[in-house]
């Protein structure tokens, strides 16, 4: 089966958030596709199959080494960049099936704008959270799947040391911790231990939060974002009703065949 590792938004190799994207040549079980995800052992591995002759649809799932998960963002970007880069696919807007409904990529010029559905966010109290996690916060919310904690500026994210038991503890999916940039919208970090993922580089679906939170904040439906990883990325995001487009680049670093 082709298989692509892809470097998702970024423009640069070695940064971004890295993703598998496999091309599945027939039907695997579950157990199968976990298998083959724990062997990438990246946060995100994507398997595609095609729901069409023309190259425009497809099917598209997603697993963490640990678990399948309903929407993962720099995995989308990395199959889109995949099937538009390495495949030849001729179609300006690739639509695919998944967990959270149909989702559409467009190609925007040396680019990509995904189509997403909003998170809507609801304010909430952290005094019952670990106070490990707690140090500089302002506010809290629930983001769907996760948690969201707003710190008081962009030097307490980039210092927020995660207690990974505290955090599975939450019983969430994950943590997002966010506060005003200095030369960005906002800034943000997102952290999954629950499922495999100590620290994701830069997470698409929590986005997708973050764009509602940051809209009631700032009053605004437009943001140059960026997650502040040790690898780092930068999300264009635009909101219109319910539905978010998260924008980015890609760069493919590795292509090959899976061999089982």
């Amino acid at each position: 089966m082709k298989s692509f590792i892809v470097d998702a938004f970024s423009d640069q190799p070695f940064s971004g958030n890295p993703a598998a994207v496999v091309l599945q040549n027939r039907q695997l079980d579950d157990e199968y596709l976990q298998k083959i995800a724990a062997e990438f052992n990246l946060s995100e591995t994507a398997f595609l199959q095609p729901l069409d002759g023309q190259g425009e649809c497809w099917s598209l799932r997603w697993f963490t080494p640990k678990a399948e998960v309903s929407l993962c963002g720099h995995a989308t970007l990395a199959c889109a960049h995949a099937l538009w880069e390495q495949c030849q696919i001729g179609a300006e807007t690739l639509r695919f099936d998944t967990l959270s409904g149909e989702l559409r990529v467009q190609r925007r010029g040396d680019g990509m704008s995904m189509d997403f559905p909003l998170c809507v966010t609801q304010s909430c109290s952290y005094n019952s959270w670990p106070a490990s996690l707690t140090s500089g916060a302002v506010a809290a919310a629930t983001a769907g799947e996760d948690l969201l904690l707003e710190l008081t500026d962009q030097r307490a994210v980039e210092n927020f040391t995660a207690d990974s038991a505290a955090i599975s503890a939450l019983n969430v999916r994950g943590l997002i911790v966010t506060a005003r940039g200095e030369q960005h919208d906002f800034v943000s970090r997102f952290f999954a231990p629950a499922v495999g993922i100590e620290e994701d580089p830069v997470t698409g679906s929590a986005h997708c939060a973050l764009a509602h939170y940051w809209q009631q904040k700032l009053g605004r439906d437009s943001f140059n974002a960026q997650q502040i990883s040790a690898r780092g990325g930068n999300v264009g995001i635009a909101i219109h009703g319910e539905r978010v487009v998260l924008s980015g680049s890609a760069r493919t670093v590795l292509a090959g065949e899976l061999l089982v």
